[in-house]
């Protein structure tokens, strides 16, 4: 079954190439977006259980994933804590989680594999949780609602600033 995306493509000179590199985002629609710095966690419910992963720019920024711990499973952390780090060649960093939760499923494909992400960031999701305060903290500031265009477009457009990725088209498009 297809799903809308909010798809956003960059172009950059690149200096040591001596060539413009063209970068395409993804980012689909039918899921939420935890906004807070360092952010680019997406999650999306099945059910009373949520699957959450990086998104295609996090992933990107990051570069290839070397390294993915997460927090003991069946515990509860509040919003925003960290529930794992992440490693790559370029950074080091935590892995927040958008909503208060108890971690209540880990992917040991992804811990065994972390570049899966890279490959398919949308399908290789990181840790699965079940939601304590989720009435509550989807109206967070933080929280980018399922299908909330101009919110996504935003926060996606302001970090392509913040990394000088200048933004040159934008469109929805169908992924099947």
């Amino acid at each position: 079954m297809g799903y809308q995306q909010l798809e956003i493509t960059t172009k950059k000179y690149d200096k040591e190439q001596q060539q413009d590199i063209t970068t395409t985002y993804f980012f689909p629609l039918d899921r939420y977006y935890y906004a807070n710095d360092p952010g680019h966690i997406w999650f999306k419910p099945t059910n009373s259980i949520f699957e959450v992963g990086f998104d295609d720019f996090g992933q990107n920024q990051a570069g290839p994933l070397l390294h993915i711990r997460t927090r003991p499973l069946n515990k509860e952390f509040p919003q925003g804590t960290a529930f794992g780090t992440v490693e790559s060649d370029k950074w080091i960093g935590p892995l927040r989680l958008p909503v208060s939760a108890v971690l209540v499923e880990v992917n040991q494909a992804v811990l065994e594999n972390p570049r899966l992400v890279n490959d398919d960031c949308y399908g290789a999701w990181v840790i699965r949780i079940k939601p304590v305060k989720f009435d509550e903290e989807i109206n967070s500031p933080d929280i980018i609602t399922q299908g909330d265009l101009q919110p996504l477009k935003k926060y996606i457009f302001s970090d392509l600033e913040k990394y000088n990725e200048p933004q040159i088209d934008w469109k929805i498009s169908e992924r099947k």
